[in-house]
């Protein structure tokens, strides 16, 4: 799965959950600056755990800060 597909496929979860504007997550967008609480932010972990089959280490949880560090949290996890 490339970069591209797995940000299109969280941006799809993350919308389902939270309702934001398309144009606020970024790489760079910090998370709570687009309001994802640290609830949101929970609930959306789950259910992209759900989805991709993986388990975010609670060390990489508590490490991501921006839209760019989720996917890459994914990323490392989800097969290429």
């Amino acid at each position: 799965m490339t970069r591209a597909e797995i940000e299109e496929t969280v941006t799809s979860i993350i919308h389902k959950e939270k309702e934001l504007p398309a144009e606020s997550l970024q790489p760079g967008t910090v998370l709570a600056d687009a309001g994802i609480d640290s609830l949101d932010a929970l609930t959306i972990l789950f259910a992209i755990e759900e989805h991709f089959k993986i388990a975010i280490s609670d060390t990489d949880a508590r490490a991501i800060r921006t839209f760019g560090d989720m996917i890459d949290a994914i990323e490392r996890l989800v097969p290429a």
